[in-house]
């Protein structure tokens, strides 16, 4: 079967939605009446404290669905189909997404499930969509513990937690850290970094002589990043999404301004170097997206002309994420019996804007780590293989 060719499909349509909480759902425009129509089930916080990161992959969702729809649809066999998007909000909260989840798969009756961008809110999500036999698929989480269940019909899509750790420590070497300190969300994404990064880091012979980790809802830092000080360390390793580095990082700058600070894989550099710019600078934040593609440059042109932001990393996720699953379901060759699209999304090599998708027996992405490096005011992008420039 043919991959889904993303330089000429790309066509930017974004649908009038009407957004309700975890009590209600948002559906893209179809009409259902004169064409079949395939429901994907959507799972992300567009709101709460972690709402910015769920609302740019839905965004890239959004754009998918409306492009493959503008195109005429997609084939399985003889029949041509359109989707739509049910979606409702986490709200950062795994009690709403497990509602979600029960919702879609008992009253929506959706072939498959997309979500969340947040770990803990997918681990809750997992039990239910294996007893169901529903694929659950995540473009975004990334802690170890979503595969360590060991579930059939989950799949992590997005570059796993471990992926990224050898990528990071390269970096902090690169960028001549010696002494670190390590700061990182409490929640299940940073709990796994803490777990995964001090043996690497010990074998690299960098020291770690503090550790320090902060909630989802904080946005004072001073007492921790004191701390930090105290310990005199060259260089901070920091797992925060963007709402929440962005204040922690103008709190560094005030308190140490001279250490190097290394974000592994939570953040948006473009959003961290435009709200937050002094202390951006010097910053290497890792990626899901590397060098810029002929791809991504026509999506950025085509997204920018109806949006008033720049589509990220997050964004190409999400895209990615509903080509692909139409992608399975014409090699699955149907539509509805999820036992063949779960298939399907296991033994998939699609190619998307982020990279090539394969998985391991666990459902874990092959997908590495790249890098992006904040110098003079600008975002460079880089494998870590790359020198940083000088």
């Amino acid at each position: 079967m043919e991959k889904l060719k993303l330089g000429f499909m790309i066509v930017l349509l974004i649908t009038i939605t009407a957004l309700v909480g975890c009590s209600g759902k948002e559906e893209a425009s179809s009409d259902k009446d004169s064409e079949q129509t395939v429901d994907i089930g959507i799972v992300l916080a567009t709101t709460g404290p972690l709402a910015q990161t769920g609302s740019w992959v839905l965004e890239g969702h959004k754009v998918a669905a409306d492009q493959i729809n503008k195109n005429g649809g997609f084939k399985v066999g003889d029949q041509t189909y359109k989707l739509n998007i049910v979606h409702y909000d986490s709200e950062g909260k795994a009690e709403s997404a497990t509602a979600a989840t029960e919702r879609l798969i008992n009253q929506d009756k959706v072939p498959v499930i997309l979500g969340t961008s947040i770990s803990s809110e997918t681990a809750a999500m997992i039990p239910i969509a294996e007893r169901s036999k529903v694929p659950l698929v995540t473009f975004v989480a990334a802690s170890d513990i979503l595969t360590d269940q060991g579930a059939q019909f989950f799949t992590q899509a997005a570059p796993a937690n471990k992926n990224y750790v050898n990528a990071g420590v390269k970096t902090m070497q690169d960028m001549g850290m010696t002494k670190i300190a390590m700061i990182y969300l409490d929640d299940a994404w940073g709990q796994s970094y803490a777990k995964l990064y001090p043996p690497v880091i010990e074998e690299a012979g960098i020291e770690i002589i503090t550790t320090e980790k902060f909630a989802p809802e904080q946005k004072e830092f001073l007492t921790l990043l004191n701390k930090v000080k105290a310990a005199n360390p060259d260089g901070v390793l920091l797992a925060a999404e963007t709402e929440l580095a962005i204040p922690l990082l103008k709190q560094l700058e005030e308190i140490i301004p001279d250490v190097k600070v290394m974000e592994t894989g939570g953040s948006i550099p473009e959003e961290v170097l435009n709200l937050a710019p002094a202390a951006a600078e010097g910053m290497v934040i890792l990626s899901r997206s590397g060098e810029e593609t002929e791809e991504i440059k026509t999506f950025k042109e085509i997204f920018k002309e109806s949006s008033d932001y720049e589509p990220n990393s997050f964004a190409y996720s999400g895209f990615d994420g509903i080509n692909f699953i139409v992608d399975a379901m014409q090699r699955a060759g149907t539509v509805s019996d999820s036992g063949k699209i779960n298939e399907a999304i296991r033994n998939a090599e699609f190619t998307g804007l982020i990279g090539t998708y394969t998985f391991n027996e666990k459902g874990e992405n092959n997908l590495v780590g790249n890098r992006s490096v904040i110098k003079d005011g600008k975002v460079i992008y880089q494998s870590v293989d790359s020198p940083l420039p000088q």
